[in-house]
């Protein structure tokens, strides 16, 4: 059992059991996925967003630039999720097929979530 129980980011929606969903999530680079939220790690324990909560879906390449690499980037997918209607939360991952994986178990659960997808890098 963990010292602190999974809190719900949304506030207008919380799963039942949000300890068994999590065991049935699968692991997306440092995310979980599973077919009610996604999952992630803050301190302390874990937070999730459940899908229901969820009402639109946007989906952009990004960078992070590293420091002291002489203005290098690391090439990135975001996420951005947005749930109650004000708020929004980006998830970053490092291939576009991670991304996918995780967007595919929000699909098949919310088909009706408007997407915006940008066009991939070329060496993605």
């Amino acid at each position: 059992m963990a010292l602190f129980g999974m809190k719900s980011l949304a506030q207008n929606h919380v799963l039942e059991d949000a300890e068994a969903d999590y065991r049935t999530s699968v692991r997306v680079e440092q995310f979980r996925v599973s077919d009610k939220a996604i999952y992630f790690p803050v301190f302390p324990g874990n937070q999730y967003i459940p899908f229901e909560a969820m009402s639109q879906i946007k989906v952009r390449n990004t960078a992070i630039s590293v420091t002291g690499t002489c203005g290098k980037q690391l090439p990135m997918v975001c996420l951005r999720t947005f749930y109650d209607g004000e708020f929004y939360k980006d998830f970053l991952f490092e291939k576009r097929m991670s991304m996918e994986k995780a967007l595919e178990r929000i699909r098949a659960s919310r088909p009706d979530i408007p997407m915006d997808m940008c066009e991939p890098f070329q060496g993605f």
